[in-house]
Formats: C-alpha cells, sequence, structure tokens
C-alpha cells in the first residue's frame, strides 16, 4: 500500500517541514472545571519533561459561560490565557477564539477529559518537521484507567456503537453514503467487526505505528496554525458540538496529510457533553450538525438519501427498542431522542430544549 494513501504508515524521512518552535495547547471548557484542572495539571507535567531545545509549549483556555477558578489554572500553568465568555458559544466559535490568542506554530486542541500522557509534545513537533505534507497529527487516545495492550494478540475486535472504547472511536475514514446507511439501520450494531467497518475504523493497520488517516477524532488534534486559519478555523455553524472536527478534517486533508502518531499519547474519557446534555437534547442537535456536514460534502441525491436513511433508522431505533436486552440510554430516554430526530426531520425544526444549545444564549 502507498505510504499516500490513507492507512498506509508514514515513512520515516529527514526534516521537511518548518521546526515547530511553539505548541499552545487550547481547551474550551463547559461546566468542567475539575476536569479542566486535571488536564492542564497533565499538560503541566509534560511541559515540566520537556527536553532542552524542544518546543515551548504554551496555554489557552476558553471558558464557556462556566465555573473555571482561574487562580487555580494560573497557578498550575504561570502565564496561560484565560478568556472567558458570559455564554456558551458553542466548542467551535470558542476554540477559533483560542486559536486567535494562541501564539504557538502549532495548536493542540484538547478535550477537558483528556491526560497528557508522559511528554507527547516532542513527538508531537518531530513528526510535523520531519513527515512530508503533514498538516495535522492525532496523538494516540487511550481509554481512561484501563491499561493499553502489552503484546500483538490478533487482530483487536471494534466495539459496538454505543459502547465504543478509544480504539474503535479515534480513526475513520470520511463520512460516506454507504457508511451511513450500515450505521443507521443497525448493520453495524449487529456486526460491530464487519470487514466494511474494520476497513473505516483502520482497525487492521499497526496502531503501534504512524498511520496516514483521513479522519481523527478532535478530542486530540494538533494542526499547523497556519493551515487551520487558512481554511478558516473551526466552522462556526457546528454549535454547541459535533461535527465540526469532521468537517475540519475533511477541508484540512484539500491542504497535506493527518498523521496518527502513536508515540504521542492522551488518556481520554469521552461522552461527558453529551451525557450533561441529556439523550433527548443530545440526538437532535447530533443529527441536526450531521445534516449539515452532508449539506456541505454530499451532492444533492445523497443529502436526500441520507435524510430518508435517518429517518428510518430512528423508526427502526424505536421499534427495536423493547426487544433490546441492553441500551446504552434508559429506554424512555432513548425513546425521547429517536422520538425528537423523527419530529426535527418532519417539521424543520428543533425541539425547544435543544435549539437552545445551538445559539448563544445557554449558559
Amino acid at each position: 500500500m502507498s505510504a499516500d494513501r490513507p492507512g498506509a504508515a508514514a515513512p520515516t524521512a529527514e526534516r521537511s517541514g518548518p521546526r515547530v518552535g511553539e505548541i499552545t495547547a487550547i481547551l474550551v471548557s463547559w461546566r468542567d472545571g475539575e476536569e479542566v484542572e486535571a488536564a492542564v495539571a497533565s499538560l503541566a507535567a509534560a511541559r515540566r519533561r520537556l527536553p532542552e531545545g524542544g518546543p515551548k509549549a504554551s496555554l489557552v483556555v476558553v471558558e464557556n459561560g462556566g465555573t473555571l477558578r482561574g487562580g487555580a489554572l494560573v497557578a498550575l500553568w504561570p502565564g496561560a490565557t484565560i478568556i472567558s465568555n458570559a455564554v456558551n458559544r458553542g466548542f467551535g466559535p470558542a476554540a477559533n477564539q483560542g486559536a486567535a490568542a494562541a501564539t504557538g506554530d502549532v495548536l493542540l486542541f484538547l478535550n477537558p477529559d483528556t491526560r497528557a500522557e508522559g511528554e507527547p509534545l516532542s513527538a508531537i513537533a518531530s513528526a510535523f518537521e520531519e513527515e512530508s505534507g503533514v498538516v495535522a497529527v492525532a496523538p494516540r487516545l487511550l481509554d481512561m484507567g484501563v491499561p493499553p495492550p502489552s503484546a500483538p494478540g490478533g487482530p483487536r475486535p471494534l466495539a459496538p456503537p454505543d459502547r465504543e472504547d478509544q480504539f474503535t472511536f479515534q480513526l475513520r475514514e470520511l463520512p460516506t453514503l454507504a457508511a451511513d446507511a450500515r450505521e443507521l439501520l443497525l448493520i453495524d450494531h449487529v456486526l460491530p467487526d464487519s470487514p466494511a467497518r474494520r476497513r473505516r475504523r483502520y482497525a487492521d493497520a499497526d496502531r503501534d505505528e504512524p498511520v496516514r488517516v483521513e479522519q481523527a477524532a478532535g478530542a486530540a488534534l494538533a494542526v499547523r496554525a497556519d493551515v487551520f486559519h487558512q481554511v478558516g478555523g473551526f466552522d462556526e455553524r457546528y454549535v454547541p458540538a459535533w461535527f465540526e472536527d469532521v468537517d475540519l478534517c475533511a477541508r484540512l486533508a484539500r491542504r497535506g496529510a493527518i498523521l496518527y502518531l502513536p508515540a504521542a499519547r492522551f488518556r481520554h474519557r469521552g461522552g461527558a457533553s453529551s451525557e450533561r446534555l441529556g439523550f433527548g437534547r443530545f440526538l437532535p442537535i447530533y443529527y441536526r450538525n450531521a445534516l449539515l456536514y452532508r449539506r456541505e460534502h454530499y451532492a444533492a441525491p445523497a443529502r436526500l438519501a441520507y435524510r430518508v436513511l435517518l429517518l428510518a433508522g430512528m423508526l427502526l431505533r424505536l421499534i427495536a427498542l423493547p426487544f433490546r436486552g441492553r441500551t446504552p440510554r434508559p429506554r424512555e430516554e432513548a425513546a425521547r431522542g429517536y422520538l425528537a430526530v423523527v419530529r426535527m426531520l418532519l417539521t424543520g425544526r428543533m425541539p425547544p430544549s435543544a435549539y437552545r444549545l445551538t445559539r448563544a444564549d445557554a449558559g
């Protein structure tokens, strides 16, 4: 397989990119002050381990109407830039604020529920310097509190869609209508480790080696600052969150490669924001943004087909709900979420409680 194609191991080369003098970590906070403090503490520990002559590290934290303790953050990271918004502007707009205030050559976007393992910053800087055409680097995400496999033990199976671990979650190809059909029509739920899903999730790639991919989760993603600004940053229509990282990866792919880098590691919990929202509010927001992504990146026939698939998928879930042995949410809560998506598709309007969270008026 050619190293120029997604899924191929990236070759080692002499320095072919500009030197990375500084990496700015950017975190967006929404009602998760303790998580942010823990994330910053892990980054501060990583900064202390930076070798002499390595990249500098700086920090920007953007608070979206939350309860951050600015003094505690400054104590952990003297000189940190803290931006406080009176309301929840959403992840994308707040991340763009952080990027505008950043001074680094590389912007490292991190979720508050990530923790740096060891010192990942030098490896990220080296990847940009040594790998030709790389515009973004995705550090390896590990499950919080779960040790990674100590030795190869055959192909690792993918987790089902409603219980994804970091191995399953982090890497994937960009959305296609065929993949949409497999997920929405519950084929991936019935056959979570199918060859088609394994291919889309890079499951058979050597995860201990660098791999060029089409899309990596935005929970931990480093992007060249100049390229990030050239493509316009995060699209601020994807509010309050979800699919803004997919859209960014699609636009970054036009400028260069996205490199998965296992030498840089972060722990990640995942799912905190959706849990705080509740399924009934989260699901219509998620699929509203899924529709927006397809409106921007699919041809007209595929956009229409996706809407039909989405409606069929929600109705199928409602029919199957009483017969499922295990559900990720209580059945009543899940039913509310599926029905909210159906109403959104049929009426063209978001539920009032969800709609407030897509505006800049939610605290």
